[in-house]
């Protein structure tokens, strides 16, 4: 078992939660109610994506950030 935080971006909630081995991304959004969100090391740094194993990619005691979807188009 590995415990993280998770800081939730706009809200300034920390959820501090315990991950099972082959626990993903996306299931871990999922039992935070976070679905719409992604999942990053923090600004700047690329969004894991729903399928991987995070288990396998964080160490115990790792700080997360989620981060709502942002949609990027054009106004015509």
């Amino acid at each position: 078992m590995k415990r993280l935080s998770v800081v939730i971006a706009g809200t300034g909630n920390i959820k501090d939660v315990e991950i099972q081995p082959a626990t993903t991304v996306g299931d871990l959004l999922a039992d935070l109610d976070l679905n719409d969100y992604l999942l990053s090391r923090g600004p700047g740094q690329p969004f894991f994506a729903q399928s991987d194993n995070l288990y396998e990619q964080v160490k115990s005691g790792e700080k997360l950030f989620a981060t709502t979807k942002v949609e990027v188009g054009r106004v015509a």
